[in-house]
């Protein structure tokens, strides 16, 4: 990550640090700049975790982000220890799996993360996505949430190939290997998404593309179950 030995994202994590000092539980880095996969429209994902969140930390972090010169591209996640001890379980999965700790750790977290869990982690990703594929097609703007629709099927395979596998894949390259040539076809349009949907599509194009994914969320929803079953 050679983003990282650039002075203006140092001088944030030493502020960071300075404000904070032995109360950082874990500073870390999430998304595309701890995958490797950053573009120069990247957001940077920051994760904080405090021993006790108050809400003049927030403002103390508010005040930090707003002097900093990454401050357009900054955001991010921040909690208290207490509070991530007591997150969905199946939201823990990927929150951290997805971390990159810088200073300090989140190991703690790992032993809470049960095989049930990540299973939990595939039906609610799938369900939500399925919802909103169906709300999106009938009462929005179907070509622009198309790109945003199709981003969320990385995150979903990453937690299925975990329960199949027990590996994690970070990047969506690495992933592609490991997943049926049906999760691949997803996973394709996942990675060429703001290519594909760039321009304007037909009718037949918009429809292909909705049906491709409420198709692949049943099929999904019918794996969790048998998972659960079997």
């Amino acid at each position: 990550m050679e983003f990282l030995h650039q002075p203006e994202w140092h001088d944030f994590v030493e502020h960071l640090q300075a404000l904070f000092g032995s109360r950082v539980v874990c500073l870390g880095l999430q998304g595309s700049y701890r995958r490797g996969e950053a573009t120069p429209t990247s957001d940077l994902d920051v994760v904080l975790i405090l021993d006790v969140l108050r809400m003049e930390d927030l403002r103390a972090y508010r005040r930090c982000v707003e002097r900093s010169p990454l401050s357009d591209k900054l955001c991010g996640f921040v909690s208290g220890k207490a509070e991530l001890l007591a997150w969905p379980r199946a939201d823990l999965f990927q929150f951290y799996h997805d971390t990159q700790p810088l200073v300090g750790t989140l190991d703690w977290l790992r032993e809470r993360i049960q095989p049930s869990d990540i299973l939990e982690a595939v039906r609610v990703g799938a369900a939500n996505l399925y919802h909103a594929v169906c709300h999106s097609y009938l009462f929005e703007d179907r070509q622009t949430n198309l790109p945003e629709l199709y981003k969320s099927p990385f995150f979903i395979l990453q937690a299925k190939t975990y329960r199949e596998t027990g590996e994690y894949f970070s990047s969506r390259q690495v992933l592609w290997q490991h997943v049926s040539p049906a999760d691949r076809k997803i996973l394709e349009m996942c990675v060429d998404r703001k290519t594909l949907f760039s321009g304007p599509l037909s009718e037949l194009a918009l429809s292909d593309a909705y049906s491709q994914l409420l198709t692949w969320c049943q099929e999904l929803l019918r794996w969790c179950e048998l998972e659960k079953n079997g």
